[in-house]
């Protein structure tokens, strides 16, 4: 309810959405083990939706019901037991989301070259012409196309209690544009696509089987100890965007990087 002034907006209304959702479950079984696989399609109409903007880490809304949106996609994932007693996943999203705003436009002014003129780039600033722009559809700020992830487990025939497990994910970049002015037409840029590769090894120190009289551990059901490696390969995912101007105007978008690589040591006790 509150704008970028501080101001409160005192006849907002609430937003409303429609939705349909198609949904299927199909379990089947492979290699004598069961697997599960799972489909979900949707559309989403919305109406009388606040516009929003993400500065860094930070949500901003517009306080305004000036726009209508959309959303559709659908979803997979399968899970099973691709190793025999160990369960693992595999899971892909595409989605598209976008939204108009019914009062935006800008203006754009073209010079007597016929080039239009940019602040900071052309040198020919003399406005001959102009053009009214009507932006229509753009993304919203969740609009991420592509979404896919792995979790894959495996173990020691020999030694069943050390198991090891990789994960994948894969993720197409949100939208992001200039801070300035608050234009969401301007948000139609792309963040880089997330990518990240973890791995980790898990023991198990203590089931119901084992230990069970032990003073110490013997209150617990299954004690595990787990090492993982985040983001294994070191990649730069870019989370966010800090913009800089200079002295004509022109402004440049610096990245803010994720956390690169991280080591977890992490016990799970389970009574």
């Amino acid at each position: 309810m509150r704008d970028f002034e501080g101001n409160i907006n005192r006849d907002i209304k609430s937003q409303r959405s429609y939705q349909a959702v198609l949904g299927s479950d199909y379990n089947f079984e492979a290699w004598g083990r069961p697997f599960k696989f799972t489909t979900e399609l949707y559309y989403k109409h919305m109406e009388n939706i606040i516009p929003y903007e993400v500065d860094n880490v930070r949500i901003r809304y517009f306080a305004t019901n000036n726009a209508n949106a959309y959303a559709t996609g659908i979803d997979f994932k399968i899970n099973g037991e691709f190793v025999k007693g160990v369960e693992s996943w595999f899971s892909m999203s595409v989605m598209k989301t976008q939204e108009d705003l019914v009062d935006d436009f800008y203006i754009e002014d073209y010079n007597s070259d016929g080039e239009k003129i940019v602040s900071g780039y052309t040198t020919n600033n003399t406005i001959v012409s102009s053009d009214t722009i009507y932006p229509g559809w753009i993304p919203r700020p969740t609009d991420q196309r592509v979404n896919f992830a792995l979790y894959f487990q495996d173990y020691i025939p020999k030694l069943p209690s050390l198991k090891m497990h990789i994960a994948l994910y894969y993720a197409t970049g949100l939208p992001f544009g200039p801070s300035d002015n608050h234009d969401r037409y301007k948000a139609t840029l792309r963040i880089p696509a997330y990518r990240r590769v973890d791995m980790g090894f898990s023991y198990l120190l203590k089931d119901e089987n084992k230990h069970g009289k032990s003073k110490i551990i013997g209150g617990f059901k299954n004690i595990w100890v787990s090492l993982e490696v985040f983001n294994l390969l070191q990649i730069n995912n870019v989370i966010s965007y800090l913009w800089i101007k200079d002295v004509t105007k022109r402004t440049y978008a610096v990245p803010n990087y994720l956390t690169s690589r991280q080591l977890n040591l992490k016990f799970h006790f389970e009574f």
